[in-house]
């Protein structure tokens, strides 16, 4: 069994090192680029099926083009399509060139380890946060892994990165005490990621409240252990989406 952390290491070889039916969460942003999506999700889709504990949970960023392709392959014996995310996009729209259309979200896709079980927390499949490209052209903000984090994990449980990246899953999960694997085969990358996880003190207050509890009035709530309890306790009262 490979170790918790991160791995300068390609991410079909790190997860065939991690045994069989002992992770949590798979949490994830392949390259959706033409000529490595493919390959990239079914690797995706083999290790999350064999390294998942039975009703596990795999969450990933996907490109829009490439969705039913990425649905596709993920659909497989051992996982269930479970819900679709839209990741509102804060700054700068993305123009999709071959289809004329200035994308406002992002598609997050979750998929389970069978049997699925309904999570025992609420979510918003709405969710947005902060811009933030200061580590990694194709990073993602901080506040919504840590909204999905909160919602489909606990402390203790263990989360795989298998596209590390600048570590933005990784940092999300250490933050909040859910331990964590990545892997990344950039070493430039590698470093960037190790910075990030290494930086003393890791304060979650220090990123700040995201939109998604902004939007829905728990302001006080962001920064505390458990980031978005608000959003839960919004959806339950009626004061949000359910």
């Amino acid at each position: 069994m490979i170790k918790d952390g991160i791995h300068l290491i390609d991410c079909k070889k790190g997860m065939r090192k991690i045994r069989a039916g002992t992770v949590d969460l798979i949490c994830t942003d392949p390259p959706y680029i033409k000529d490595e999506w493919e390959a990239a999700y079914k690797n995706l889709a083999e290790g999350a099926g064999r390294i998942l504990k039975p009703g596990g949970y795999l969450i990933t960023y996907c490109g829009h083009y490439y969705l039913p392709g990425v649905l596709d392959i993920l659909r497989t014996e051992n996982l269930t399509f479970y819900w679709i995310v839209a990741q509102l996009n804060s700054g700068s729209k993305s123009l999709m060139h071959h289809r004329n259309i200035i994308a406002g979200y992002k598609p997050i896709l979750i998929f389970q380890k069978n049997p699925v079980n309904p999570s025992n927390k609420i979510f918003m499949d709405v969710i947005s946060g902060r811009q933030s490209k200061d580590h990694h052209p194709w990073e993602q903000s901080i506040h919504e892994a840590l909204h999905l984090l909160t919602r489909f994990g606990s402390p203790g449980d263990l989360m795989v990165d298998p596209f590390l990246g600048s570590g933005t899953w990784c940092l999300a999960a250490q933050l909040i005490g859910i331990r964590h694997i990545g892997f990344e085969i950039n070493p430039d990358t590698y470093r960037t990621a190790q910075e990030r996880l290494t930086q003393r003190p890791l304060d979650l207050s220090s990123f700040g409240p995201c939109d998604t509890c902004r939007d829905c009035g728990s302001l006080d709530r962001c920064g505390s252990r458990d980031p978005h309890a608000g959003c839960e306790r919004e959806a339950v009262t009626g004061g949000g989406t359910a």
